[in-house]
């Protein structure tokens, strides 16, 4: 008997102490979301230099650089949408509460409109509490999400550390993804009960979804995320923004090369925190007859240079290409349309990034003050999907292209 009474004090004190808590939930829920959210704005930068650096440095394919760029700003941009209408729905609580203080009767009718005076209307108190269940229910859903995401973004780092380490073709670990997520997706819609399936569904993830479904309907967490998804949208697009300049196989867009975008050209511009993608040059005006010029080391270029020079000697002598003993030879340059010899080449590191570039100089001493255009020339080869074995040779004519202003 004492036992049992034992028993029954602490279950009482448990629950007295979660219904304290459950009370008192609007601080860390304020709290953790404007920690999170400065956290979540500073981040999109960050996810857009490591994309870059994964292409650049680790020769990831542009198409995986992309998607992971894709995929992190996504969840980035979700997870902002979920907090901030988290924090204007406490704004809105706290609205509420103050009101409730300010006019703990509520209505009172005989002072409305006679039209008005026939409505039963809420109390402040009730506003209230149904307030603090929709903010708190807003603040748990992301739970659902976050679990299923680790797991994703482990699997997918795991994917790009074969690709990186067997150095195989991207095409076929983006098969093996695929082929992957179809499976789980046919196994967990499948109707046979199985073991994994048990303790998937049992899991904190699966019983926080199972929650929201059971009480909030069975399509509602669905259209929830996609609204939230559709929200987010334009925000995915501005960390995306320009990042085609990456793909280190293709000529420049006809937008960009329409409407450059001059903090990726141009070191006077240039934010110190991202990376070059390309050519840059120290300002976009000229003032001596020497023209300092820079461009993006990529780790893909070594295999190319050394393909090209065993495989494809005869098509470079047709196309009259200079000698290639370093991968800034892939380049040749044009100025205002005629062929310009660069210096000697160096390599050095940017500060912040820590970024590899090769620099070189150009001697512009004849050309005449005013707006004058560098176009770049690279050589590049196509290789197989599957085998990753160079099968054809490419110049790009419009890799990249600068405009400069001589004094």
């Amino acid at each position: 008997m004492a036992e049992e009474n034992k028993d029954l004090k602490r279950t009482t004190e448990e629950l007295t102490w979660l219904e304290n808590l459950q009370r008192n939930s609007w601080e860390p829920e304020v709290i953790i979301s404007g920690i999170i959210l400065a956290f979540l704005f500073a981040f999109p930068s960050k996810i857009y230099a490591f994309a870059a650096r994964l292409i650049q440095d680790v020769g990831l394919h542009f198409v995986g650089g992309m998607l992971v760029l894709l995929y992190l700003s996504a969840i980035i941009s979700v997870f902002k949408i979920f907090f901030v209408v988290h924090l204007a729905l406490r704004f809105i609580w706290a609205g509420l509460l103050g009101l409730s203080y300010a006019f703990p009767q509520g209505v009172i009718n005989k002072n409305l409109f006679k039209a008005s005076q026939q409505y039963e209307y809420k109390k402040p108190g009730e506003l209230v509490l149904q307030m603090e269940r929709i903010c708190s229910m807003t603040f748990a859903y992301p739970i659902s999400q976050v679990f299923l995401i680790l797991i994703f973004t482990v699997y997918l780092g795991f994917l790009l550390f074969i690709y990186v380490w067997l150095d195989i073709s991207f095409a076929i670990v983006y098969l093996i993804f695929m082929v992957s997520l179809l499976g789980f997706v046919t196994m967990l819609l499948a109707k046979k009960k199985s073991r994994w399936k048990e303790n998937f569904a049992t899991s904190m993830m699966g019983s926080v979804g199972a929650i929201y479904q059971s009480n909030l309907g069975k399509w509602f967490s669905i259209l929830y995320g996609a609204i939230i998804m559709i929200f987010a949208m334009p925000l995915i697009y501005e960390d995306v923004k320009d990042f085609s300049m990456f793909f280190n196989e293709t000529n420049l867009l006809e937008r960009e090369r329409e409407w450059p975008t001059k903090g990726l050209t141009y070191a006077d511009f240039h934010n110190e925190e991202s990376r070059y993608p390309r050519f840059f040059l120290p300002s976009e005006t000229v003032e001596s007859d020497i023209l300092r010029v820079g461009v993006a080391r990529y780790q893909g270029d070594s295999k190319i240079l050394i393909d090209l020079n065993d495989q494809f000697r005869i098509q470079l002598d047709t196309m009259n290409w200079h000698e290639l003993k370093d991968t800034p030879d892939l380049y040749r340059f044009y100025l205002d349309e005629e062929v310009i010899q660069a210096g000697t080449w160096r390599r050095s590191r940017i500060q912040v990034t820590d970024q590899k570039v090769y620099e070189t100089t150009l001697n512009i001493s004849e050309l005449e003050p005013g707006i004058h255009t560098l176009r770049v020339e690279k050589v590049m080869l196509r290789y197989s999907i599957f085998s990753n074995k160079p099968e054809e040779i490419l110049l790009r004519k419009y890799w990249d292209e600068i405009d400069f202003i001589k004094k």
